[in-house]
């Protein structure tokens, strides 16, 4: 009987754990994407003054997918800041997503992946290296998500 997920060969594991290696340490990038959502959620209030800010109960951490799941490596999703019953003009929006693309550059998430791109109907996710990623969409109720990818412990466990 053959496993139902085979887990990634031995010499692309070691590419893969090799390439985290040379990235700042999951605490290191738990804390900076906290502070890249925090600057979104900052921005976003400077827009809209009344806006009221809840946080998710939706942090996870955890082991990593493949190509790192042989690595000694965590990663976390960390809890989602949201407001809701808004009513964001598409100015606003820009302003925010624009928030939001200095922020995320900041932790190196320089891909822009556009999921929605509508009047009121707005999904954008801001990529980088071994998955992290912060994102920010709106359709009613404004949410910025973010996402540690896959990073080694400072203490090397």
């Amino acid at each position: 009987m053959t496993q139902p997920y085979e887990p990634t060969p031995p010499s692309t594991a070691a590419e893969a754990l090799e390439s985290l290696k040379s990235l700042p340490s999951f605490e290191d990038t738990q804390a900076r994407v906290q502070d890249a959502m925090n600057e979104i959620v900052r921005a976003a209030t400077d827009l809209i003054p009344s806006i009221a800010w809840q946080t998710a109960d939706n942090a996870d951490t955890g082991k990593c997918p493949k190509p790192y799941d042989q690595s000694d490596g965590r990663s976390s999703y960390l809890a989602n800041r949201f407001a809701e019953d808004l009513s964001i003009s598409e100015e606003q929006w820009a302003g925010i997503q624009q928030a939001a693309r200095a922020a995320a550059a900041r932790i190196d998430a320089t891909e822009v992946q556009v999921m929605h791109d509508g009047p009121g109907d707005h999904d954008v996710g801001f990529y980088g290296p071994a998955g992290v990623f912060v994102k920010v969409s709106y359709a009613g109720n404004l949410v910025v998500a973010g996402y540690t990818g896959c990073r080694l412990p400072s203490d090397g466990s």
